[in-house]
């Protein structure tokens, strides 16, 4: 038996500007039965797109039989009610849809994919993973990058899906879980909503093959038109990133930003071991910059290197990583440090 528990946290905050976010990630979903003969046909045709697209779009198989009843498949049905076969599949959370038999279904679901790959995006989203057992939590970062707010009233949501990168069914995806929750604050232009979302899975064969996707659609044209899928990102592991992975400061040059990426749950804090570098602000929560200063006159007589430490805790994980500062103008790499050139 699966079950399922969500979380959500909203935060809204202003962001820098609008427009359009970057390339869209095309998301199909083939919703049908490993017996049904029109899915087996469609099967070879999904594999072959999953492998040649790896990386740029994400083709999910879901079992009818499990998530017939679910919202999920609703979504299909708000675009196409008419459809009377297996495999139901749609692109862009109802954009465009097929169901049933084709006699090339490799250049119809290529051509859904290539339509919707043709979108931009309303949004920028980003995703972690952390788990623990079957427990899985998501947390998401949606900014609107469009210049129209994401409406409660509309049907503005989040979904989380969990597969199995395993054949299983007709293709080498498998969704194991999706678990939907609706943002419950209007989202405006330029504006940023933190969710966090968490699953209770219990059927995954094989942890090692899982799949993770945030996918986040809403019923622009309104009432009970079709879904519009806004923007999805495949989940990475939960970490703590820090960019630059080295930095360089000089009396010309003293000061050097570093950013700080993770979970949005994430509490950091920064240190050096070295008192001529200053570190502002020293704490905050993920994502976030800070800055470091070069103060010349409290460097010590041939010591022009040191290591930045940042620790980040929340939500049960905790993560440490270090940044390389070194002083001058070339740099060379020396067993894992950088050291000035004379």
């Amino acid at each position: 038996m699966k079950r399922t528990l969500i979380h959500i946290v909203i935060v809204l905050s202003i962001g820098l500007g609008t427009g359009w976010a970057g390339e869209r990630l095309p998301v199909l979903e083939f919703f049908g039965r490993p017996a049904g003969t029109f899915c087996r046909q469609a099967g070879p045709a999904m594999i072959q797109l999953q492998d040649e697209l790896e990386g740029r779009a994400v083709l999910l198989e879901y079992d009818f039989d499990i998530f017939g009843g679910n919202d999920i498949v609703n979504r299909f049905w708000a675009a196409d009610p008419n459809a009377s076969y297996l495999p139901l599949v749609m692109v862009g959370s109802g954009y465009r849809t097929h169901s049933g038999y084709h006699a090339d279904h490799y250049d119809v679901y290529s051509g859904l994919i290539a339509d919707e790959s043709a979108r931009a995006p309303r949004a920028d989203v980003t995703a972690w993973w952390w788990r623990s057992g079957d427990l899985v939590r998501c947390y998401t970062s949606v900014r609107n990058t469009s210049d129209e707010p994401l409406r409660v009233n509309q049907s503005a949501e989040a979904w989380f899906i969990t597969y199995e990168k395993a054949r299983i069914g007709v293709s080498d995806t498998w969704v194991r879980s999706a678990t939907r929750k609706r943002f419950t604050a209007d989202l405006e232009p330029g504006e940023t909503a933190h969710l966090e979302v968490e699953a209770v899975v219990s059927t995954m064969d094989d942890w090692q093959r899982a799949g993770f996707l945030l996918l986040v659609d809403d019923r622009p044209f309104g009432g009970n038109d079709r879904f519009d899928m806004i923007q999805a990102a495949e989940a990475r592991p939960a970490t703590l990133e820090a960019t630059p992975e080295s930095l360089v400061v000089s009396p010309g040059a003293p000061t050097a930003e570093l950013a700080l990426r993770g979970p949005h749950v994430l509490e950091w804090t920064a240190e050096t071991d070295a008192a001529w570098l200053e570190i502002e602000p020293a704490s905050g929560r993920v994502p976030d910059t800070f800055v470091i200063t070069y103060l010349p006159e409290l460097q010590p007589p041939g010591e022009a290197t040191a290591s930045l430490v940042i620790h980040a805790v929340g939500d049960a994980m905790v993560f440490d990583t270090s940044v390389e500062v070194a002083v001058g103008g070339r740099v060379r790499r020396s067993g894992g440090r950088l050291t000035p050139d004379p």
